[in-house]
């Protein structure tokens, strides 16, 4: 009976040490589940992460850009500013040159008007002069 009392113990521990050996391949197999569920979790939220990242600078390089258009909007009204201002000038001067030119024109068909009434008074007198001789 002892012997058999001994064995049944005997039994019994071998019985619990190989349930445990089957729990441990369990719970590492547990374990490693749930290192490769964070693992997972980790990437989902690194990919997220780096979308939101993507997502960022795709808005910051957008906004740079449409800086850039403003500036060079700005930069182009200023020169066509610029080009007007010169072509009013140029469009004054030349305006006053003409000016110019038809006072001196002005002044010319003065002078001639000027001339042929000298002639048609020295004409008159002319023929006043014929008509004392007569």
């Amino acid at each position: 009976e002892d012997n058999e009392e001994d064995n049944d113990e005997e039994s019994l521990a071998e019985n619990e040490e190989a349930d445990e050996d089957e729990e441990e391949p369990t719970l590492a197999e547990d374990d490693e589940d749930e290192d490769n569920e964070e693992d997972e979790d980790n990437d989902e939220e690194k990919e997220d992460n780096d979308e939101e990242s993507l997502a960022e600078d795709d808005e910051e390089e957008s906004l740079a850009e449409d800086d850039e258009d403003e500036d060079n909007d700005e930069e182009s009204l200023a020169e066509d500013d610029e080009d007007n201002d010169e072509e009013k000038e140029d469009n004054d001067e030349e305006s006053l040159a003409e000016d110019d030119e038809d006072e001196d024109n002005d002044e010319e068909s003065l002078a001639e008007d000027d001339e042929d009434n000298d002639e048609d008074e020295e004409s008159l007198e002319e023929n006043d002069d014929d008509e004392d001789e007569e």
